[in-house]
Formats: C-alpha cells, structure tokens, sequence
C-alpha cells in the first residue's frame, strides 16, 4: 500500500464476524503500480527521487516545448496564443535571468523537501503488512456500505463482492482520494497567497512583479520567480499540500512530478486539445495566460489545477471576457499614446 491509514469510525454499525471474515482479502492483489523493493529504481532512494523529480519532469517537459518553439513546426506555430516575436519584444527579462531564478528557486526547494521529508521510507511504509491492513479497513468499508445501503442490501452486497471492494478501496480509493485532496489543498495554499501578492502594493512590486516580468509566459520560465515567492508560494505550498494529505515518500515523488508538469505546461504557449493537462484541467495554459495580461493581471488568480476559488469569489475570466477586456484596453490606448500597453508594475 501507499501508506498507512488509521481506521476507526466507532459510530458506525457493528458487523459480525461472519460478514468481517467474507469481505477481508485473503490474498493480497495486487495493481500495477505496486513493488515491493525498497526502492523503486535501484539506482537511487525513494527520497532522492521525491526531491528529484520535480526538477527532472520540469526541465524535460520545459526543453521539449522550447524544441518546439525553435523549430516552428507550422502545427504548432498554428496552436501559439502569441505570435513568437512577442516573446522577445515583450517581456522583460532575459533568458538568463529566466534560467538562473529558476536554478535558484529549486535549489532552495531541494533543500526545503531534504529537511521536510523522511529520509528513507519507514520500515513500517515499506513493509507494511497489506493484508492486515485490508482487515482494519474492511470493517469500516463494511459499516459504510451496511450505512448507506441498509443492513439487508448492504451485506447482501459485501457478501458478494466485498473483497474487491475492500481491496479497491485500499489499492485506489484511498490514494486517488489522497491525491484529489493534495491538489485542493495547493491549490487553496496558492490561491489566497497568489491573490495576496496581487492586491497587496508591497508584495506585489517587491516580488510577485518579477514573474509578470514574463508578459508573455514560455515552459522554463514557469518559475520565474522572486526567490522568496517561491518559497513560499509554490515549494511550502508543495509539502504542505503532500504533510495534511497523509502522503508516503513514494506518493510525494508523483505528486511533486505531476504539479512540476503542470506549471510548466501552463506557461507553454500553446493551445493544444490533445495535451492530458489541457483536456482534463480548465485551469490551463489558456486559462493562466489571461492573467499575465494587462487586461486579465487580477483575475485567474487559482493554480495549479483547478479553478474553483477563482469560481467561488468572482475572480475568474473567460477568453470571450479577456477579449472584450483586450479591445477596450486597444481602443483607450489608441486615444492616449501616453499610457503604456502593459505596466506590470501598476496595482489597480
């Protein structure tokens, strides 16, 4: 198993020993993701890997969208949000100082997760008897079912198929609940901190303004950030999303590689249906480009993954509004020539 969960639910309905014996798993099935070796690869521990992999999914997948962007394959060059002059004519920092804020912000998160996370894998996480595991859960899985559906469709059903719902549960549910929570988690973490540097004028001008720097966003500029922004903003809200989600080691390591992937691809540039971080998320590479606008800097404030506070508090904008938002923005700068087209640094 992933990890560990404690299972005691003392107001549900007691089950017979009958009914305990028929749902818990005699043998244990395992799924595909499951080893039982120490580590998973031998050539590096569980909580290297945790540290490492982030870093590796974020300069693979950020240098293969900039492969992209040099070769301007006519495919891609048709799927740009922007026009790949813009990139240097309007953004404000160089590549260098893109490279060297990011090589910085995961030196500092490398260290954070060293501190933060187990050094090895528990002896108890690593070899954790599953079976026994599965019996403690089975009750409760049982006294659920038996809740929710009655006492007599409830066993009916546990009697027929209450292994493999046990074993579902402690092979998938649990962990598929544990991830969905980290992401909520995050993304709240990001959130009211991300809008905090937006509607605070100090914060803003003294950190968050160093990624608008970035007008128009490419994959390794993704964390292009003031260092103490990315500390606290993306690496805290990255261990903190995994500690109250209940996370072993191995879990963490995906889900740090999973949000690694997911910044990145939201600041690639290119609208592409296909792309599973595209077609699953509506907080997206479209969705997050709107807020490195002028027009849309204080809204679509929710990220990583989903868009729900952005939902909740009304700070969400479409491409229809960020168009409407874009043309006034035109027409009033074709009347004053004064007024800059973008000024990162303005709070409204």
């Amino acid at each position: 198993m992933l990890s560990t969960i404690p299972y005691t639910l003392p107001l549900l309905p007691r089950l017979n020993s009958t009914l305990l014996s028929a749902i818990t798993p005699t043998s244990p099935s395992y799924p595909f993701y499951h080893t039982s070796n120490p580590r998973i690869f031998s050539f590096i521990s569980d909580h290297w890997l945790a540290l490492a992999s982030p870093i590796i999914v974020y300069w693979v997948l950020s240098l293969a969208f900039h492969a992209l962007d040099v070769a301007q394959i006519p495919y891609f060059e048709s799927k740009r949000i922007h026009e790949s002059p813009e990139v240097l004519s309007r953004n404000k920092a160089t590549v260098m100082q893109v490279v060297n804020a990011v090589v910085l912000q995961q030196v500092i998160q490398t260290i954070l997760g060293f501190f933060w996370m187990d050094a090895e894998p528990s002896q108890n996480e690593m070899w954790n008897d599953d079976l026994q595991e599965m019996a403690k859960l089975g009750g409760v899985v049982g006294q659920a079912v038996v809740l929710v559906l009655g006492d007599r469709t409830g066993q009916s059903l546990l009697m027929k198929h209450g292994k493999d719902i046990v074993s579902w549960t402690y092979w998938w549910g649990i962990p598929l609940a544990q991830f969905y929570a980290a992401f909520l988690i995050m993304d709240t973490w990001q959130y009211f901190l991300h809008r905090a540097f937006h509607t605070s004028r100090f914060l803003y001008r003294h950190f968050h303004s160093v990624h608008h720097r970035l007008y128009v966003p490419f994959a390794f500029g993704a964390l292009y950030n003031h260092p103490v922004e990315g500390l606290v903003l993306d690496s805290l809200g990255a261990v903190v999303a995994e500690t109250l989600s209940g996370m072993s080691t191995r879990q963490a390591a995906l889900l740090f590689a999973l949000s690694s992937a997911k910044t990145v691809d939201d600041h690639c540039g290119y609208r592409l249906w296909w792309d599973p971080c595209q077609f699953l998320f509506h907080n997206n590479v479209d969705y997050h480009d709107i807020h490195h606008q002028s027009y849309g800097i204080k809204k679509n404030f929710s990220q990583p993954f989903f868009t729900n506070w952005d939902n909740l508090l009304g700070t969400k904008m479409t491409r229809e509004q960020a168009q409407n938002r874009f043309k006034k923005s035109a027409q009033t700068g074709s009347k004053s020539k004064s007024t800059p087209v973008l000024k990162v640094s303005k709070i409204e």
